[in-house]
């Protein structure tokens, strides 16, 4: 007769315990375990390798710095994964709140009523920025930038049209505010 398979929370509850009381070697055991799983799911969410890596990276950390707070010593991996999750969300509210930033720049810009000369350089801005965005290649990224920015489109919206998840229409925008950030760094914006 054979003896049943022991689950991954009874393997994980020794480690645990032993990392606890600061045994690097054990808390090592339980990052090599569980490395791939949550690089594969933070990949699957943010579509980059060195965001995943970056995001399962900090999950391990905050996991170590955790672990004398964690209580369930067999329910380590769906705690990593909760981690891992949280990260993800944190991720997609900065970024959402560093595009609406931007938004209200323009928008403050808009209401000063530009001098003749910040007019021509606002021009000359608006003409790089659309540069930058033509450079950026054809894509879903682009797509959904345009969308949002072009056409006005909210992001509840613009997920139903493209029959994505709100979360992946805030990240594609955080990607392509990025690389025009990129883009335009060291170009003076008229004030």
């Amino acid at each position: 007769m054979t003896e049943p398979l022991a689950t991954t929370g009874e393997i994980d509850a020794p480690l645990v315990q032993r990392a606890r009381k600061g045994d690097l070697e054990a808390f090592s055991a339980l990052v090599e375990r569980y490395q791939r799983p949550l690089t594969a799911r933070a990949l699957a969410c943010l579509r980059q390798v060195q965001d995943a890596d970056d995001l399962v990276q900090e999950t391990f950390l905050r996991a170590w710095r955790g672990l004398g707070s964690f209580r369930d010593d067999s329910r380590f991996g769906p705690w990593l994964f909760r981690i891992l999750r949280n990260l993800v969300v944190d991720r997609s509210r900065k970024a959402w709140r560093e595009v609406e930033g931007a938004e209200e720049m323009v928008e403050q810009a808009a209401d000063a009523g530009p001098s003749p000369e910040q007019e021509l350089m606002q021009q000359d801005l608006a003409a790089r920025v659309q540069q930058a965005l033509d450079a950026i290649p054809e894509g879903r990224q682009k797509e959904i930038f345009r969308l949002r920015y072009q056409q006005g489109l909210p992001i509840a919206e613009i997920a139903g049209r493209l029959g994505i998840h709100t979360g992946t229409v805030k990240v594609h925008i955080f990607r392509t505010s990025r690389r025009l950030r990129q883009r335009l760094e060291g170009l003076e914006i008229p004030r």
